[in-house]
């Protein structure tokens, strides 16, 4: 599994980058413990991919991996010196904090950035509101 320090390639969307990691390889990595809306929800998704975009784009990255997913990736969560991303991106209402995934990470500080976001009216829970969360989202599309 990648850790340490990496260099972005590319944004894919709100939970999801691709890197190079200290061998030259690229590695895809799935953001642990967040969920943010799908590209293909209009510009909620847009956004939460631009909102991630701004937090690490041409800024020196590291990972702390937690697991590999079904399909390979690391799952890791992302650091821009000692600010942890990921709970950037549920702070900023960018992304949902993922219960179902919370296991392995500071449940408690995801959990209440997720109640301030929405308390704030920010992001997801505010002008970029979606009508299903994406897990909802995903299973929806699944179903047709």
């Amino acid at each position: 599994m990648v850790t340490g320090p990496v260099t972005l390639v590319s944004v894919g969307d709100g939970d999801t980058v691709r890197i190079t990691d200290k061998a030259g390889n690229k590695v895809t990595i799935r953001l642990a413990c967040i969920d943010a809306p799908e590209t293909s929800q209009g510009n909620s998704g847009k956004w939460s991919t631009e909102t991630l975009k701004g937090l690490i784009q041409g800024k020196p990255i590291s990972l702390k991996p937690q697991i590999k997913d079904r399909y390979g990736r690391t799952v890791a969560e992302i650091y821009q010196g000692s600010t942890n991303v990921n709970l950037q991106m549920v702070k900023r209402g960018a992304a949902f904090a993922y219960r179902r995934y919370l296991k392995q990470c500071d449940s408690d500080a995801y959990l209440s950035a997720e109640t301030t976001a929405m308390n704030r009216k920010l992001g997801v829970w505010g002008p970029y509101k979606v009508d299903l969360k994406p897990w909802d989202y995903r299973r929806s599309r699944r179903r047709k």
